[in-house]
């Protein structure tokens, strides 16, 4: 855990504490899915992101999760995230010690599309090389319970972490 104590939640179904007590979620969250907006994903490799405060304010940091790195670049490598017909260019920089996206290509993203804290990307792993990685990303608007956004020390150390499943 960095001393920043930024912590990544990974999206899936239902959210519960390690020893399995469930955590309320929001009654009535906007997603996609009542919009008629989630594509089906296409079978490539993906990772889920629930977006915290570090990723959108600051200095917007982000990058995929543990499950993709093995799969991608060890080196900066020009990335290209597809949302909604539009494309933004950043840079993921797979050989630094925090894999993650940098210039200003993410928060540009975020902004753009008026990402939230709680909200969901999915990032779809679509082109892989040492030239160039692109992603199809979904958006799935929610609102993070308020039990995470108060309670500190849920998600903050290995002893007691977010499990999604």
């Amino acid at each position: 855990m960095s001393s920043r104590r930024s912590i990544r939640r990974e999206c899936g179904g239902m959210v519960e504490k390690e020893n399995g007590a469930p955590l309320s979620l929001p009654v009535n969250p906007t997603t996609n899915l009542q919009r008629g907006e989630v594509k089906p994903l296409s079978g490539k490799p993906y990772c889920c992101m629930v977006l915290l405060k570090s990723n959108l304010s600051s200095r917007y940091t982000m990058g995929p999760s543990k499950d993709l790195l093995s799969q991608l670049p060890s080196k900066l490598v020009p990335t290209v995230l597809n949302y909604d017909g539009k494309s933004w260019d950043i840079l993921y920089s797979g050989q630094s010690r925090d894999k993650k996206f940098v210039s200003n290509g993410w928060k540009k993203f975020a902004r753009d599309n008026s990402l939230k804290v709680g909200d969901a990307c999915v990032f779809e792993l679509m082109e892989n090389s040492d030239e160039k990685v692109t992603f199809e990303v979904q958006i799935l608007r929610g609102d993070i319970p308020s039990i995470f956004e108060n309670a500190m020390s849920i998600g903050l150390s290995p002893e007691m972490p977010i499990v999604l499943i």
